[in-house]
Protein backbone atom coordinates (compact mmCIF):
# COMPACT_ATOMS: atom_id res chain seq x y z
CA UNK A 1 0.00 0.00 0.00
CA UNK A 2 2.82 2.40 0.82
CA UNK A 3 6.15 2.76 -0.93
CA UNK A 4 9.54 4.08 0.15
CA UNK A 5 11.20 4.05 3.55
CA UNK A 6 9.64 7.36 4.48
CA UNK A 7 6.17 5.82 4.71
CA UNK A 8 5.87 3.64 7.73
CA UNK A 9 2.52 1.99 7.35
CA UNK A 10 -1.17 2.22 6.71
CA UNK A 11 -3.50 1.18 9.49
CA UNK A 12 -7.12 1.69 10.26
CA UNK A 13 -8.35 2.98 13.56
CA UNK A 14 -11.00 2.18 16.10
CA UNK A 15 -12.83 5.03 17.81
CA UNK A 16 -14.61 4.31 21.06
CA UNK A 17 -18.38 4.51 20.74
CA UNK A 18 -18.66 7.74 22.69
CA UNK A 19 -16.28 9.54 20.32
CA UNK A 20 -18.92 9.57 17.60
CA UNK A 21 -20.59 12.52 19.29
CA UNK A 22 -17.37 14.54 19.76
CA UNK A 23 -16.65 17.48 17.42
CA UNK A 24 -13.15 16.20 16.66
CA UNK A 25 -11.20 12.96 16.86
CA UNK A 26 -9.40 12.34 20.15
CA UNK A 27 -6.21 10.49 19.22
CA UNK A 28 -5.75 9.25 22.79
CA UNK A 29 -8.72 6.95 22.23
CA UNK A 30 -7.40 5.46 19.00
CA UNK A 31 -6.24 1.87 18.83
CA UNK A 32 -4.23 1.20 15.69
CA UNK A 33 -5.26 -2.07 14.05
CA UNK A 34 -4.46 -3.92 10.83
CA UNK A 35 -8.17 -4.27 9.98
CA UNK A 36 -10.74 -1.70 8.89
CA UNK A 37 -12.85 -0.46 11.76
CA UNK A 38 -15.69 1.98 11.53
CA UNK A 39 -15.48 5.46 13.01
CA UNK A 40 -18.14 8.09 13.64
CA UNK A 41 -21.25 7.66 11.48
CA UNK A 42 -19.84 4.26 10.51
CA UNK A 43 -17.56 5.78 7.88
CA UNK A 44 -14.20 3.99 7.54
CA UNK A 45 -11.02 6.01 7.72
CA UNK A 46 -7.36 5.21 7.18
CA UNK A 47 -4.44 6.21 9.38
CA UNK A 48 -1.03 6.79 7.86
CA UNK A 49 1.71 6.38 10.44
CA UNK A 50 5.13 8.05 10.45
CA UNK A 51 7.84 7.32 12.99
CA UNK A 52 9.95 10.06 14.57
CA UNK A 53 12.70 9.82 11.93
CA UNK A 54 10.18 10.75 9.22
CA UNK A 55 8.71 13.78 10.92
CA UNK A 56 9.63 16.10 8.04
CA UNK A 57 7.56 14.12 5.56
CA UNK A 58 4.62 14.19 7.97
CA UNK A 59 4.96 17.96 8.44
CA UNK A 60 5.15 18.52 4.71
CA UNK A 61 2.24 16.26 3.82
CA UNK A 62 0.02 17.78 6.50
CA UNK A 63 0.94 21.25 5.27
CA UNK A 64 -0.03 20.35 1.70
CA UNK A 65 -3.37 18.90 2.78
CA UNK A 66 -4.08 22.06 4.79
CA UNK A 67 -3.47 24.29 1.75
CA UNK A 68 -6.52 26.53 1.24
CA UNK A 69 -8.86 25.45 -1.56
CA UNK A 70 -7.12 22.10 -1.99
CA UNK A 71 -10.36 20.13 -1.64
CA UNK A 72 -11.17 18.38 -4.90
CA UNK A 73 -12.96 15.22 -6.06
CA UNK A 74 -9.67 13.80 -7.32
CA UNK A 75 -7.43 14.62 -4.38
CA UNK A 76 -7.49 12.37 -1.32
CA UNK A 77 -9.60 13.73 1.52
CA UNK A 78 -7.64 14.73 4.62
CA UNK A 79 -9.37 14.64 8.02
CA UNK A 80 -6.79 15.24 10.76
CA UNK A 81 -3.06 15.17 11.48
CA UNK A 82 -1.54 14.87 14.93
CA UNK A 83 1.16 13.23 17.02
CA UNK A 84 1.22 10.73 19.89
CA UNK A 85 3.68 8.80 22.02
CA UNK A 86 4.56 5.36 20.73
CA UNK A 87 5.07 2.34 23.00
CA UNK A 88 8.81 3.07 23.14
CA UNK A 89 8.16 6.62 24.36
CA UNK A 90 9.11 8.25 21.09
CA UNK A 91 6.79 10.47 19.13
CA UNK A 92 4.97 9.11 16.12
CA UNK A 93 2.83 11.04 13.70
CA UNK A 94 -0.60 10.26 12.29
CA UNK A 95 -2.47 11.44 9.24
CA UNK A 96 -6.13 10.47 9.30
CA UNK A 97 -7.60 10.19 5.83
CA UNK A 98 -10.76 9.05 4.11
CA UNK A 99 -10.53 5.32 3.45
CA UNK A 100 -10.50 4.11 -0.17
CA UNK A 101 -11.30 0.38 -0.09
CA UNK A 102 -9.91 -0.44 -3.53
CA UNK A 103 -6.47 0.72 -2.40
CA UNK A 104 -3.80 1.97 -4.74
CA UNK A 105 -4.16 2.15 -8.51
CA UNK A 106 -1.21 -0.21 -8.74
CA UNK A 107 -3.02 -2.84 -6.67
CA UNK A 108 -6.32 -2.25 -8.45
CA UNK A 109 -4.81 -2.73 -11.91
CA UNK A 110 -3.08 -5.91 -10.77
CA UNK A 111 -6.51 -7.37 -9.96
CA UNK A 112 -8.84 -5.72 -12.49
CA UNK A 113 -9.05 -5.02 -16.20
CA UNK A 114 -11.36 -2.40 -17.68
CA UNK A 115 -13.02 -1.47 -20.94
CA UNK A 116 -12.13 1.64 -22.93
CA UNK A 117 -14.67 3.89 -21.20
CA UNK A 118 -13.71 2.88 -17.66
CA UNK A 119 -9.99 3.23 -18.41
CA UNK A 120 -10.57 6.68 -19.90
CA UNK A 121 -12.57 7.72 -16.82
CA UNK A 122 -9.77 6.53 -14.59
CA UNK A 123 -7.07 8.32 -16.58
CA UNK A 124 -9.20 11.47 -16.80
CA UNK A 125 -9.74 11.55 -13.05
CA UNK A 126 -6.00 11.38 -12.32
CA UNK A 127 -5.46 14.13 -14.89
CA UNK A 128 -8.13 16.33 -13.28
CA UNK A 129 -6.54 15.88 -9.87
CA UNK A 130 -3.08 16.77 -11.11
CA UNK A 131 -4.36 19.73 -13.13
CA UNK A 132 -6.08 21.10 -10.04
CA UNK A 133 -2.97 20.52 -7.94
CA UNK A 134 -0.91 22.46 -10.50
CA UNK A 135 -3.39 25.37 -10.66
CA UNK A 136 -2.81 28.62 -8.79
CA UNK A 137 -6.11 30.03 -7.49
CA UNK A 138 -7.22 33.26 -5.86
CA UNK A 139 -10.80 33.43 -4.61
CA UNK A 140 -11.38 36.64 -2.75
CA UNK A 141 -8.75 36.75 -0.03
CA UNK A 142 -8.10 33.00 -0.17
CA UNK A 143 -5.00 31.94 -2.10
CA UNK A 144 -4.02 28.47 -3.28
CA UNK A 145 -0.52 28.19 -4.75
CA UNK A 146 0.28 25.72 -7.48
CA UNK A 147 1.64 22.48 -6.03
CA UNK A 148 4.04 19.99 -7.61
CA UNK A 149 3.55 16.42 -6.40
CA UNK A 150 7.14 15.27 -7.10
CA UNK A 151 6.39 11.58 -6.48
CA UNK A 152 3.44 10.78 -8.72
CA UNK A 153 3.10 7.07 -9.44
CA UNK A 154 0.42 4.38 -9.41
CA UNK A 155 1.08 3.55 -5.75
CA UNK A 156 0.31 7.15 -4.77
CA UNK A 157 -3.02 7.18 -6.59
CA UNK A 158 -6.05 5.63 -4.83
CA UNK A 159 -9.19 4.21 -6.46
CA UNK A 160 -12.66 5.28 -5.33
CA UNK A 161 -15.76 3.08 -5.31
CA UNK A 162 -16.96 4.58 -8.60
CA UNK A 163 -13.74 3.62 -10.39
CA UNK A 164 -12.31 7.13 -10.49
CA UNK A 165 -9.11 8.08 -8.68
CA UNK A 166 -7.67 10.48 -6.14
CA UNK A 167 -4.07 11.61 -5.80
CA UNK A 168 -2.46 11.11 -2.39
CA UNK A 169 0.93 10.97 -0.61
CA UNK A 170 2.28 14.50 -0.58
CA UNK A 171 5.37 13.96 1.59
CA UNK A 172 7.71 15.24 -1.14
CA UNK A 173 5.39 17.84 -2.63
CA UNK A 174 6.24 21.52 -2.98
CA UNK A 175 4.14 24.65 -3.15
CA UNK A 176 5.18 26.68 -6.16
CA UNK A 177 5.12 30.46 -6.10
CA UNK A 178 6.70 31.55 -9.34
CA UNK A 179 10.31 30.39 -9.17
CA UNK A 180 10.31 29.99 -5.41
CA UNK A 181 9.89 26.57 -3.85
CA UNK A 182 8.22 26.21 -0.49
CA UNK A 183 8.57 23.09 1.66
CA UNK A 184 8.09 23.55 5.42
CA UNK A 185 11.26 23.15 7.46
CA UNK A 186 13.61 23.23 4.47
CA UNK A 187 15.50 25.83 2.52
CA UNK A 188 13.71 27.21 -0.50
CA UNK A 189 16.42 25.90 -2.83
CA UNK A 190 15.88 22.30 -1.71
CA UNK A 191 17.60 19.79 -3.99
CA UNK A 192 15.21 19.16 -6.84
CA UNK A 193 17.12 16.05 -7.88
CA UNK A 194 16.29 14.27 -4.62
CA UNK A 195 12.74 13.51 -5.60
CA UNK A 196 10.43 10.74 -6.52
CA UNK A 197 10.30 7.02 -7.20
CA UNK A 198 13.18 6.00 -9.43
CA UNK A 199 11.24 4.24 -12.19
CA UNK A 200 8.98 7.29 -12.63
CA UNK A 201 11.76 9.90 -12.75
CA UNK A 202 11.73 12.12 -15.81
CA UNK A 203 14.82 12.22 -18.06
CA UNK A 204 15.77 15.71 -16.87
CA UNK A 205 15.74 14.53 -13.25
CA UNK A 206 17.89 11.51 -14.09
CA UNK A 207 20.30 13.77 -15.96
CA UNK A 208 20.40 16.44 -13.25
CA UNK A 209 19.19 18.91 -15.87
CA UNK A 210 16.00 20.33 -14.33
CA UNK A 211 15.61 23.96 -15.40
CA UNK A 212 16.20 25.83 -12.14
CA UNK A 213 15.48 29.18 -13.82
CA UNK A 214 11.84 28.18 -14.26
CA UNK A 215 11.21 25.84 -11.33
CA UNK A 216 7.44 25.98 -11.54
CA UNK A 217 7.21 24.85 -15.15
CA UNK A 218 10.04 22.36 -14.72
CA UNK A 219 8.49 20.60 -11.74
CA UNK A 220 5.07 20.50 -13.37
CA UNK A 221 6.70 18.85 -16.41
CA UNK A 222 8.28 16.23 -14.13
CA UNK A 223 4.80 15.40 -12.81
CA UNK A 224 3.43 15.21 -16.34
CA UNK A 225 6.06 12.68 -17.38
CA UNK A 226 5.01 10.46 -14.47
CA UNK A 227 1.36 10.94 -15.45
CA UNK A 228 2.17 9.57 -18.90
CA UNK A 229 3.60 6.42 -17.35
CA UNK A 230 0.41 6.02 -15.29
CA UNK A 231 -1.60 6.26 -18.53
CA UNK A 232 0.49 3.44 -19.95
CA UNK A 233 -0.18 1.25 -16.90
CA UNK A 234 -3.93 1.90 -17.10
CA UNK A 235 -4.36 1.24 -20.80
CA UNK A 236 -2.20 -1.85 -20.82
CA UNK A 237 -5.06 -3.35 -18.78
CA UNK A 238 -7.77 -2.20 -21.20
CA UNK A 239 -9.75 -5.10 -22.69
CA UNK A 240 -10.81 -3.11 -25.77
CA UNK A 241 -7.18 -2.67 -26.81
CA UNK A 242 -6.66 -6.43 -26.97
CA UNK A 243 -9.76 -7.73 -28.79
CA UNK A 244 -9.89 -11.51 -28.89
CA UNK A 245 -6.71 -11.77 -26.84
CA UNK A 246 -5.74 -12.09 -23.21
CA UNK A 247 -5.00 -8.75 -21.64
CA UNK A 248 -1.37 -8.66 -20.44
CA UNK A 249 -0.74 -9.06 -16.73
CA UNK A 250 -0.29 -5.78 -14.91
CA UNK A 251 3.19 -4.31 -14.92
CA UNK A 252 4.56 -1.11 -13.49
CA UNK A 253 6.16 1.24 -15.97
CA UNK A 254 9.52 -0.12 -17.18
CA UNK A 255 9.06 -3.37 -15.25
CA UNK A 256 9.80 -5.44 -18.36
CA UNK A 257 12.87 -3.37 -19.19
CA UNK A 258 14.29 -2.71 -15.73
CA UNK A 259 12.78 -5.32 -13.40
CA UNK A 260 11.21 -4.82 -9.99
CA UNK A 261 13.92 -2.78 -8.30
CA UNK A 262 15.80 -0.61 -10.80
CA UNK A 263 18.65 1.54 -9.55
CA UNK A 264 19.07 5.20 -10.36
CA UNK A 265 21.90 4.24 -12.72
CA UNK A 266 19.69 1.63 -14.43
CA UNK A 267 17.08 4.25 -15.21
CA UNK A 268 19.69 6.78 -16.32
CA UNK A 269 20.93 4.32 -18.95
CA UNK A 270 17.46 3.18 -20.00
CA UNK A 271 15.61 6.51 -20.12
CA UNK A 272 18.28 9.16 -20.65
CA UNK A 273 20.97 7.44 -22.70
CA UNK A 274 18.99 4.84 -24.62
CA UNK A 275 15.83 7.00 -24.79
CA UNK A 276 13.61 4.01 -24.08
CA UNK A 277 10.00 4.19 -22.95
CA UNK A 278 7.61 1.43 -21.85
CA UNK A 279 6.92 -0.78 -24.85
CA UNK A 280 3.60 -0.95 -26.63
CA UNK A 281 2.01 -4.22 -27.77
CA UNK A 282 3.74 -6.39 -30.35
CA UNK A 283 3.08 -5.61 -34.04
CA UNK A 284 0.04 -7.90 -34.28
CA UNK A 285 -1.79 -5.70 -31.81
CA UNK A 286 -0.88 -2.29 -33.18
CA UNK A 287 -3.99 -1.91 -35.37
CA UNK A 288 -6.32 -1.90 -32.38
CA UNK A 289 -4.12 0.69 -30.65
CA UNK A 290 -4.05 2.97 -33.69
CA UNK A 291 -7.83 3.02 -33.78
CA UNK A 292 -8.17 4.43 -30.30
CA UNK A 293 -5.04 6.44 -29.53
Amino acid sequence: MLTGNRKQGLHNMDMMEAAASEPSLDLDTLKLLELIIRVSRRRPVAVKLFNYTNRQNFVNERSIYRTPLLEHDNIARFILGDERLAADGRLEYLLIMEYYPHGSLCRYLSLQTGDWVSCCRMAHSVTRGLAYLHTELLRGDIYKPAVSHRDLNSRNVLVKNDGTCVISDFGLSMKLTGNRLVRPGEEENAAISEVGTIRYMAPEVLEGAVNLRDCESALKQVDMYALGLIYWEIFMRCTDLFPGETVPDYQMAFQAEAGNHPSFEDMQVLVSREKQRPKFPRPGRRTAWRCVL
